[in-house]
């Protein structure tokens, strides 16, 4: 009789056991799994902003969209919210066959400035875009729906954004 209750209560313990240890894995598991997804969510973008001299970089991370588009937008947002002029804002995203992205930006974005607070600009605002997004071609910028040949006067950007910042 006691072989038999102490059978009976090893194999209790076991299953107790084992009941434990099994959803103990399960919860870790799923809790790995949604940490996991999260971080497959989040993607890295880099920002390029101009200073008085230079360009500087600030990385973001960010829940990356279904549409390339709006993940552009997103970063257009962030990268106009730390220019000095804060009030310019996006009045549409366009991509043609070719992959040349028309910005089309509200008549804050071409503000009076020197040559060289021109050029890092535009330098930024094409490398920010260029390289988080390679497959872009070229970029034009709109000016309330208008194409322009130059925001400041300095450089021409009616041909193309990626002539006039790239070094050959």
């Amino acid at each position: 009789m006691n072989k038999k209750l102490i059978t009976i209560l090893a194999l209790i313990l076991v299953a107790i056991l084992t009941t434990i240890v099994y959803f103990t894995l399960f919860k870790h598991e799923k809790k790995t799994f949604e940490k996991f997804q999260t971080e497959q969510a989040m993607v890295n973008f880099k920002i390029y902003l101009p200073s008085s001299n230079s360009i500087v970089i600030k990385e973001i991370y960010l829940e990356k969209e279904s549409s390339e588009l709006k993940n552009i937008e997103r970063i257009l947002e962030i990268f106009l919210s730390e220019l000095p002029s804060k009030e310019t804002k996006i009045l549409g995203i366009y991509r043609d066959k070719e992959n040349v992205v028309y910005i089309d930006l509200s008549k804050n974005f071409a503000i009076p400035q020197s040559m060289l607070e021109e050029y890092f600009l535009l330098k930024s605002l094409y490398k920010t875009l260029k390289e988080n997004f390679p497959w872009i071609k070229d970029i034009k910028i709109l000016i309330e729906s208008r194409e322009i040949e130059t925001i400041s006067g300095h450089i021409s950007i009616a041909s193309s954004l990626k002539e006039a910042v790239e070094e050959n």
